[in-house]
């Protein structure tokens, strides 16, 4: 009964090296967050991220600070500058005050957005994740600043 396949060969699934962090609605993080693949953030953040994949901010999430990305999707807030290589999307339900750079962006009815965007043809990639030591120095100022507070 169990059995009847017996003789089949079945190939192994693909994996994707794409891992997804999340951060919990009770988490909050004060400092900078470096991520290689992809991130959701539910809870708060104070300080400035950069990853190479798709930052998410749901519902619930708080970011207090700038994000450099390759895309951001926004359904929560956020207070800084973004600067994505491709799109970000700002749901419905999302706030949104600071500066957009981005290829594209999307912002759905009702979504609340106070601040300004500039459309670039093309952001070079190594600009949104490569950061020099004097950026790195003001970023460590600003979240103590933002810590003080």
């Amino acid at each position: 009964m169990f059995n009847q396949n017996k003789g089949k060969s079945y190939s192994k699934p693909e994996t994707t090296s794409k891992a997804l962090s999340i951060l919990s609605a009770s988490i909050t993080i004060v400092g900078k967050i470096q991520a290689e693949d992809d991130l959701r953030i539910d809870g708060n953040v104070i300080g400035d991220i950069v990853s190479t994949g798709k930052v998410v901010v749901g519902p619930e999430g708080c970011v207090r600070g700038n994000i450099k990305s390759k895309s951001v999707d926004l359904s929560g807030k956020i207070y800084g500058d973004v600067t994505v290589s491709e799109i970000i999307t700002m749901k419905e339900s999302s706030y949104y005050k600071g500066e957009v750079r981005a290829h594209n962006i999307e912002i759905e009815a009702g979504a609340s957005f106070y601040g300004n965007c500039m459309m670039e043809e093309e952001i070079e990639e190594n600009k949104i994740i490569g950061l020099n030591k004097i950026e790195e120095r003001e970023q460590v100022i600003s979240v103590s600043k933002l810590v003080e507070k």
